[in-house]
């Protein structure tokens, strides 16, 4: 029997063969893991997906069989998780994120539990270390009630195998959201650089506001952008280093603010950024800050804010450093398409149902 179908045996499901039933589970359906939720769906179209959810974000009905938003608190919601599973009766739950992961996998639930953490909490460099602990401890304890996980990297593979060397762990590529361009932009009209993402302190504003201040001393004239929103402080700290910050901008915006830049990535952790697809998907050359989730992409990347702005001043000034750099982001995307995250999720849910 193919994946996509599935023999239907309770009541919820009715008698027969119908599509593969997955029940998604998020408490922050908006920006970068909303967009990974919706692209899960999207890779796999063949299954019925239904969506428990809590974001910034409000979820398209037409896009989903069926999407019911997340009471506010705790308790409340894995009750709700509970209640929409014996009301589906899902053949999988798919669990987007830490919190959702602790919603899902606090008791049995009447369903194999799939966990993608989309980042791990504890990667984060500025937590003490009893904090960091406390997180991996509950981590390793809430693997005992998973049936497969999807990571982002070779990095969160390897983080899940020092957890638990017999857990199925597939590796499920993001995809950029926005379609590949055919012919980029030329060198000449190389005017900006551009980082995109929430203001928060994982994506270390105070890196990038670093870069571009080397970069203006270094006579670089490209216009500073930050698209995104968030912390108000740190908005204000990127306005006054003169960095423009657009706020969430449709796709359509994005595209033409990528088209025409350099795209630096400064984020001091992350599970996998789509927004650095995005970037090879528009023909911007990406130089990004090293942090062990990109490690392996092959993508030009510096650990200190100095070496970043030097990578980027070679970009501005030589174009074959120019062209080698759009190459890199296009090798990237050639891991990254629709078929690939078709050919993980299929992998993944396989080895939830067949343990």
């Amino acid at each position: 029997m193919p994946l996509s179908s599935h023999e239907s045996t309770g009541t919820a499901a009715g008698s027969g063969v119908r599509p593969l039933r997955i029940l998604h589970v998020t408490e922050c359906f908006g920006a970068g893991v909303g967009r990974a939720v919706k692209l899960r769906a999207q890779g796999f179209p063949d299954a019925e997906h239904h969506l428990l959810w809590a974001g910034e974000e409000t979820p398209v009905a037409s896009e989903w069989a069926s999407s019911v938003p997340l009471p506010r608190t705790i308790l409340p919601r894995i009750a709700a998780i509970r209640r929409r599973v014996r009301e589906l009766g899902p053949d999988i739950v798919h669990a987007h994120s830490s919190w959702a992961g602790v919603y899902t996998r606090t008791g049995r639930i009447g369903a194999p539990v799939v966990y993608e953490p989309h980042c791990f909490k504890f990667e984060d460099p500025s937590l003490p270390p009893p904090s960091r602990i406390a997180f991996q401890c509950a981590e390793r304890a809430l693997m005992a009630r998973t049936a497969a996980v999807g990571v982002l990297s070779p990095h969160e593979r390897a983080i899940v195998r020092g957890m638990r060397r017999d857990l199925p762990v597939v590796e499920v590529p993001n995809v950029p959201t926005i379609r590949p361009e055919q012919v980029g932009f030329r060198h000449a009209d190389l005017r900006r650089m551009v980082m995109v993402g929430r203001i928060v302190p994982q994506k270390d504003p105070r890196f990038y506001i670093d870069v571009v201040r080397r970069l203006r001393l270094a006579g670089v004239a490209l216009e500073a952008v930050w698209i995104g929103d968030g912390d108000a402080a740190l908005c204000r700290l990127l306005s006054g280093a003169g960095i423009r910050v657009t706020g969430w901008l449709g796709a359509s915006e994005i595209e033409d603010l990528l088209r025409g830049a350099v795209y630096v990535h400064s984020a001091c952790y992350e599970g996998f950024p789509l927004s650095i697809l995005d970037a090879a998907a528009c023909e911007a050359p990406v130089v990004a800050r090293r942090i062990p989730a990109i490690e392996h992409t092959g993508l030009l990347m510096a650990s200190a804010p100095a070496d970043v702005a030097s990578l980027v001043e070679r970009l501005v000034h030589d174009e074959g450093e120019f062209a080698e750099a759009r190459a890199r982001g296009r090798r990237l995307l050639h891991s990254h398409s629709l078929p690939h995250l078709a050919d993980a999720l299929t992998v993944l849910y396989s080895e939830a149902l067949n343990p």
